[in-house]
């Protein structure tokens, strides 16, 4: 049964119309309603929003379906990302052994470069860590400051000269060889979301946006299930 939006009191009465729409005034504050139904979209279109871009389809595209601004449906996507996809916790002390990799990107367009510096877990395959920044040593030194609480075995990376200075030598293993499962989650992140393709004229306009897109990738396609993370029913995955 419809109820006064202020006071939540059952007592009113029609009131005319608005633009062809019912009126109602509540009886006990007098206050005066049209909309009868919660504003905005279900939270299933939101939901399926985030699939949809976890599935590699465009902001544009996205927001035509559910006929929204690019800006709204960005705002879902941001919203779900920050609420239900937040970096993994680094629990001191475990004992581990890490490839890690870096990759490109365009923060607002193609000459403005973002490097993407990875760290994956190779016991459990999981993404644990990135970092958004230049090719450089002060980039992988804010990654390496949180990877220090951890027990390291081993560090597995490519050549890049940037590694040896910050890595202990003791514990550093230099070889394309070992750093096949970062490199292929590189191609995995490439292949599931559109911003990230290569040979493309998608850049993206925030690192904030970046960082909150590695972090729905690593929660939903690497460390989980895209559809237990969404919570939606049989019926939609299929």
């Amino acid at each position: 049964m419809k109820k006064c939006p202020r006071c939540q009191n059952k007592h009113f009465v029609k009131n005319g119309f608005v633009n062809e729409t019912q009126r109602y005034k509540c009886k006990a504050c007098r206050y005066q309603w049209t909309r009868t139904t919660p504003r905005g979209h279900p939270s299933a279109h939101k939901r399926l929003s985030v699939l949809l871009y976890c599935h590699g389809i465009s902001m544009h595209a996205i927001s035509k379906l559910f006929d929204v601004s690019v800006t709204t449906g960005l705002n879902w996507i941001r919203a779900f990302a920050k609420k239900k996809a937040p970096k993994p916790t680094l629990t001191p002390g475990t004992s581990v052994v890490l490839e890690l990799d870096e990759m490109w990107h365009y923060i607002g367009k193609k000459k403005n470069k973002l490097w993407i510096w990875k760290v994956l877990d190779r016991t459990t395959g999981h993404l644990i860590d990135w970092e958004c920044g230049g090719r450089n040593e002060e980039t992988l030194k804010k990654l390496t400051t949180r990877l220090d609480t951890l027990d390291v075995k081993v560090y597995f990376t490519d050549k890049w000269h940037v590694y040896e200075t910050l890595l202990p030598a003791s514990k550093h293993v230099q070889t394309k060889s070992e750093t096949h499962r970062i490199e292929r989650n590189n191609c995995l992140m490439r292949h599931w979301f559109g911003r990230f393709k290569r040979k493309s004229i998608i850049v993206s306009k925030s690192v904030e946006m970046v960082d909150l897109t590695i972090a729905l990738f690593a929660k939903c396609r690497v460390n989980a299930n895209v559809f237990d993370i969404l919570n939606i029913g049989e019926r939609q995955q299929s």
